[in-house]
């Protein structure tokens, strides 16, 4: 479950017509490899910016199909790996918030301090 840092309920992703826009040029099998590698990174820590996940270069990783899917263009992937990583997050069953931080660019993603 993803909220927002006033408390407010996210339950689908920013601007959803382009998400599913850009999942048709995404092979399924590379979007469930990079759900997949999210979910793991996710289980890692309770605090995650988004921007700092994947890194700069993302030649030979699990990401670099988002960047090929957009034509090789660094901001439509960086949008669009965006979008996948906060509807993994919206997906999960535990109570995550995000906000936009002036250290980060990129949202940064935390689970509440009294959850263990």
């Amino acid at each position: 479950m993803l909220f927002t840092i006033e408390g407010e309920q996210i339950t689908k992703v920013a601007y959803e017509r382009k998400f599913n826009e850009r999942l048709l040029g995404l092979d399924k099998k590379y979007y469930d490899i990079i759900v997949d590698e999210l979910n793991c990174v996710i289980d890692s820590a309770n605090v995650h910016t988004s921007s700092w996940i994947p890194g700069h270069n993302w030649m030979g990783t699990v990401y670099e199909p988002i960047w090929e899917s957009c034509r090789r263009n660094d901001e439509e992937a960086a949008k669009f790996y965006g979008q996948i990583l906060y509807k993994v997050i919206m997906d999960r069953p535990e109570v995550w918030y995000f906000g936009n931080y002036p250290h980060a660019k990129g949202k940064t993603y935390f689970r509440p301090s009294n959850v263990t």
